[in-house]
């Protein structure tokens, strides 16, 4: 082999390595850049997320009070559901007082008269 083949062949090498090189370093730059687009999308879901949580944080706040609230109302509804009961349970002593002496004539009278 000539050295002047001997140079055409290292010229070869050198621009096929070189071509490597820059093939390699394209590729990496792409990856670098897939991965910081990754990187930016992850972050943005997380902020997305951090929001959500917020919002969900806030919504069981206002769950809680309004839980708290209908106990209340449940409490002020069974009371008075009590005082109906014990009402109506008055009202049917007085209704069979009243039934019982209608039954006995003694109040009567004014009727047969």
């Amino acid at each position: 082999m000539t050295p002047e083949q001997r140079l055409d062949r290292l010229e070869r090498i050198a621009k096929l390595l070189a071509n490597a090189g820059m093939r390699a370093r394209r590729e990496l730059r792409r990856d670098f850049w897939n991965h910081d687009h990754k990187i930016n999308y992850l972050a943005d879901l997380q902020i997305e997320n951090e929001a959500r949580f917020a919002k969900l944080a806030e919504s069981q706040v206002h769950l809680d009070e309004s839980h708290a609230r209908l106990a209340e109302s449940q409490a002020h509804l069974d009371e008075s559901h009590a005082k109906l009961a014990e009402s109506q349970a008055n009202t049917n002593q007085r209704l069979d007082a009243l039934i019982d002496i209608l039954k006995n004539g003694n109040g009567g009278s004014s009727v047969n008269n």
